[in-house]
């Protein structure tokens, strides 16, 4: 009776181990992410905004990147079709197709070579 309890929970502890890949793998089907980088530098870029074009023609914010450039969507906030737009004062706005947005993980912005408010006050 005792080896029949063991070989019971054995294949418990089977299958449990056989499926974390698998329900780890899952997580990530629910959010989106990614990092955005300067073009020429290579360095993140912090504080990009990232919003989705709604039917009736408005920008939704769905996220921004955090200070090391890196973004983390959940795509229940994603929807089917919207254009996505990525802007920064003192980078060129990116607009691209939703498909194309959950595409990548990798992003390039190109700055304008304006320095914004913001760096100017943390040079001076």
């Amino acid at each position: 009776m005792l080896a029949g309890r063991s070989g019971r929970s054995f294949s418990w502890w089977v299958i449990l181990l056989a499926a974390m890949p698998w329900l780890s793998a899952g997580c990530t089907e629910f959010s989106h992410f990614g990092q955005i980088s300067d073009r020429e530098s290579t360095w993140a870029v912090y504080g990009v905004q990232i919003a989705q074009q709604q039917p009736d023609g408005h920008w939704k914010r769905i996220g921004q990147t955090d200070g090391t450039g890196r973004w983390n969507i959940f795509k229940s906030l994603i929807t089917g079709g919207g254009n996505i737009r990525l802007s920064k004062p003192g980078y060129r706005t990116l607009i691209m197709s939703e498909s194309d947005f959950l595409q990548q993980n990798l992003i390039l912005m190109e700055s304008t070579g304006e320095l914004s408010d913001r760096s100017l006050t943390e040079q001076g």
